[in-house]
């Protein structure tokens, strides 16, 4: 396997968020592509091409290949244990999409392989690495609001799925929207705040119709053992599709700190089409900066963010929001149910 100062990339599923991780592959020196692969062979086959790398048959071939030293999974979520699990024991690191994995059982499973493997693993929560959640992140560690007591977080958008059919609609691949947008914001409150929540409340909409079976809007309050509160707002039923709305707070002891979007997501369907954010644009740096970061934990210069501890944890209150959307009550977070 490689020795050199570049990490050598194959990604696993070339649709929807790959376009972002290969356009962060092209703007770095830290990390390369070297092979792709997708059920879809033909698209893989289309992919490789532009990108000038191989198109490997499947999972097992990109991994016999010694070039290959990383893999980022880019695949539905019910996908992302199973392939985890193969990727860690052909003794590659990971940069695994969110959500790490469907259940926290996984989630904990796959930390425990990377470990035993001395292998690193990163989780794709893209939005620790965005303009506005780093800088408030550095006020926090800076003092300017004193102790964090209260979070709210807005994510609020129009529809970004290519239709009906789409994989992220249905909950037994998807885990339901907690886990596909909200564990984003889940993750940023707990992050913010400095403490793991421990009891989730949650209620939702089917903004867009009554035929969806997931909650396209959702609300997630997360509570904290020391007494601190989050409030995670995240929909995708807005209207026009157009529309992206984000408000981000946080309330400490000291003072107050609030930041407006400086973008729309780096990845988005609307009645145009797919449009994918330019790589020198904000949404390009958070993939870049994610991709950064993980090289670097690779090549022993950094440490993985988030840590994995944090993103297990974020599995754990993604899967009790749905659950108290199912049953409408609060969840308990490490504690009997």
């Amino acid at each position: 396997m490689s020795e050199s100062k570049t990490v050598g990339v194959g990604i696993v599923g070339v649709g929807g968020i790959a376009v972002s991780h290969m356009a962060a592959l092209r703007a770095t020196d830290v990390a390369r592509l070297v092979a792709v692969t997708d059920l879809d062979r033909a698209r893989a086959g289309e992919v490789a091409r532009q990108e000038g790398v191989i198109a490997a048959a499947d999972v097992a071939a990109l991994l016999a290949d010694p070039a290959v030293e990383a893999v980022i999974v880019c695949t539905p979520n019910l996908t992302h244990e199973q392939l985890g699990r193969q990727v860690l024991a052909a003794g590659r690191h990971l940069l695994m999409e969110k959500p790490l994995a469907m259940t926290g059982e996984g989630a904990r499973a796959l930390a425990r392989e990377a470990a035993s493997r001395g292998l690193q693993l990163a989780v794709g929560h893209s939005h620790r690495f965005s303009d506005q959640s780093l800088a408030i992140r550095e006020a926090i560690d800076a003092g300017a609001i004193g102790t964090p007591r209260f979070v709210r977080i807005a994510m609020n958008g129009g529809w970004i799925w290519p239709g009906w059919q789409h994989w992220v609609l249905d909950p037994a691949l998807s885990g339901g929207h907690s886990l596909h947008n909200g564990i984003h914001l889940v993750d940023l409150a707990g992050w913010w705040i400095g403490e793991e929540a421990t009891s989730v409340f949650s209620a939702g909409q089917h903004a867009t119709s009554e035929a969806l079976r997931i909650h396209d809007y959702l609300v997630i309050k997360l509570g904290f053992a020391s007494g601190a509160s989050a409030i995670c707002e995240v929909s995708r039923g807005e209207r026009p599709r157009s529309a992206s709305y984000l408000e981000l707070v946080v309330v400490g002891t000291d003072g107050v700190l609030a930041r407006e979007w400086d973008a729309e997501g780096v990845l988005a369907w609307t009645d145009d089409g797919l449009t994918a954010w330019g790589v020198d644009g904000p949404g390009g740096r958070v993939f870049r900066r994610e991709l950064e970061s993980f090289a670097a934990a690779i090549r022993g210069t950094g440490a993985v963010v988030p840590p994995v501890e944090a993103a297990v944890h974020a599995v754990d209150l993604a899967v009790a929001s749905e659950e108290s959307l199912a049953t409408g009550r609060t969840i308990r977070i490490g504690a009997a149910r």
